[in-house]
């Protein structure tokens, strides 16, 4: 049998917002996120610090990287993915992967059709998903299949710590699951992590997986928290991640295809 590389570090950004943002009205009432100087900027510019896409890229093309970004569908303003169109495809071309965030699971049509907007988009199948505010059941799982996804990433079985459980995949209906190890807006409420110390999590978790023989650890950094206070240490965590020799940073689908080569050749 073929042996996955043992720590393989899964990366990846959920876009929750349309790309013009949430608004001004929005930002100002949570402006103790960000640094006086960001609101100097959206007042004055207009500008919108919750559109991080491009800052990711740079980032991750300066540590020579690449990561998975989930796309919901619909925005909650009515808009569509298509908003995004140019953004997307320098990802693709650029040798990211773009994903669904799918809106819901409640129907089948409701996956169905997520998964069709996005790929009327890059113009081809996409394999992946994760369910906005990760909310699915396993009883769920079937409608991700039959609509032709390979992989979720939606599963997080505690919030206010890093687990076991979080790491490494499963397999639910013919989909193979990565768990979200660590996530960005619950180091920052549920288990109430410094900027500073979010890398020391990292670490720990990579540990942890090392202990274990878990293959995999998975990332969410949300597009939009890479200028708030906390998640700009994401550039801290890619220096940190990219100095470890036994750690490989690799994109949903790599990681898709790394477990379904093990399974045929069990």
């Amino acid at each position: 049998m073929k042996t996955i590389h043992r720590f393989n570090l899964i990366l990846t950004h959920d876009v929750d917002w349309p790309r013009w943002g949430p608004g001004v009205d929005h930002i100002l009432v949570r402006r103790s996120r960000f640094d006086e100087d960001v609101i100097v900027r959206v007042l004055r510019d207009g500008y919108n610090p919750y559109f991080g896409i491009p800052d990711l890229m740079d980032l991750e093309e300066r540590f020579g990287v690449r990561s998975t970004f989930f796309f919901r569908p619909i925005y909650d303003d009515g808009s569509r993915i298509d908003q995004y169109w140019d953004v997307v495809w320098d990802l693709v071309r650029g040798g990211w992967e773009v994903g669904v965030h799918l809106n819901s699971v409640e129907s089948f049509d409701d996956v169905l059709m997520g998964k069709r907007f996005v790929e009327d988009v890059i113009g081809s199948e996409v394999v992946g998903c994760r369910v906005h505010y990760l909310r699915i059941r396993r009883s769920d799982y079937w409608k991700l299949r039959k609509a032709g996804f390979r992989y979720d990433s939606s599963l997080k079985y505690f919030k206010d710590k890093v687990d076991v459980r979080d790491m490494g995949y499963e397999v639910i209906n013919d989909v193979v699951v990565f768990p979200v190890t660590v996530m960005d807006a619950y180091l920052f409420t549920y288990m109430g992590v410094s900027e500073e110390g979010v890398v020391k999590v990292v670490a720990e978790a990579i540990e942890k997986a090392r202990r274990s023989g878990k293959s995999f650890i998975t990332i969410l950094w949300h597009d939009s928290s890479i200028h708030m206070k906390g998640g700009r240490a994401y550039v801290n965590i890619l220096e940190y991640l990219t100095s470890l020799d036994d750690v490989r940073i690799i994109r949903g689908v790599d990681a898709y295809r790394m477990v379904k080569n093990e399974i045929s050749e069990e």
